[in-house]
């Protein structure tokens, strides 16, 4: 039974796409095609370089909102929260009783196939480092010169599985939060990494979006459980549903791998029971060589 779409989306550059490779990759092997869709909602451009012939891959036209001269030129990373708000979204909650908003760049394991949380379940944000103090200060600041709650969680704005109305209800109040946070830093300026930082605003916005209404979100709800960092050394347990691909020097980075750093790798001497092994392998293997390997019949 199909009853959890992952929600995505992609742009029109080839960074997005071989992205979109890795997660659909893992979504074959892993089994989750079994139970779930791939609801990829995508920039015009991008429609007919997705899998055509998959009926797991469901594709939505939305128009990019960081476009030259509009609001968001030039903060592209808006598009992949604000185009996936709206009604041609909203549909969704009808059609699949759970949501997971992630990015494109993951890698699924098989954990995730038979996984309905009775309760939201939150991601591991990496987007402000804990000696970064001054994002806690701010974030504080902004929330009460804004009226709004924050219950002391950090950190959580990343990817979101739960029931689909609650995925939803957030992503109507992260848009609106970016929208709050751009006018915010237009003013106060762009700030710097890894403090308070205008390149992480719709990161921000998740955070105060989920504290806003702190009892659904946060008080009754699974902290950390997604987006495991794709450098951990650790053997898959059943706690790693969902890898993310981060920037780093340690093995398996996704920076690195873009560089050829690991160019003539024997992919045979990865442990794929091992959370970096993994991702490297799913990303470095041909996707006919992983259909062939699983049976994939599409």
């Amino acid at each position: 039974m199909i009853d959890l779409g992952i929600l995505i989306y992609i742009d029109d550059n080839p960074t997005m796409y071989e992205e979109f490779d890795w997660i659909y990759k893992s979504w074959i092997y892993s089994g989750n095609w079994r139970t779930s869709d791939l609801v990829a909602v995508c920039h015009p451009n991008a429609v007919d370089k997705l899998p055509s012939n998959d009926p797991g891959v469901v594709k939505m036209v939305a128009e990019p909102m960081a476009v030259p001269g509009s609001r968001w030129d030039g903060y592209k990373f808006i598009n992949s929260i604000g185009c996936l708000s709206g009604p041609h979204t909203d549909a969704l909650a009808g059609k699949y009783t759970w949501l997971l908003r992630t990015d494109a760049d993951v890698f699924l394991t098989s954990n995730l196939v038979n996984f309905r949380p009775s309760m939201v379940v939150q991601g591991r944000g990496n987007y402000a480092h804990p000696e970064a103090c001054e994002v806690w200060t701010k974030m504080a600041e902004f929330c009460a010169a804004n009226g709004v709650r924050h219950g002391g969680v950090f950190g959580c704005g990343s990817s979101l599985m739960g029931k689909s109305e609650l995925v939803l209800d957030l992503l109507r109040r992260q848009l609106f939060w970016s929208e709050k946070l751009l006018d915010h830093f237009k003013e106060y300026g762009p700030g710097t990494w890894p403090g308070w930082f205008s390149g992480v605003i719709t990161m921000y916005a998740a955070e105060i979006a989920a504290n806003e209404n702190y009892d659904t979100y946060l008080r009754y709800a699974y902290h950390r459980i997604l987006d495991m960092e794709s450098m951990l050394p650790y053997p898959i347990d059943n706690l790693v549903m969902h890898i993310h691909a981060v920037p780093t020097d340690e093995h398996f980075s996704k920076s690195r791998y873009r560089q050829g750093a690991y160019q003539g790798t024997d992919l045979r001497t990865l442990d794929r029971t091992k959370i970096n092994h993994y991702a490297h392998w799913i990303a470095a293997t041909p996707l006919e060589q992983i259909k062939r390997e699983v049976g994939y019949p599409f």
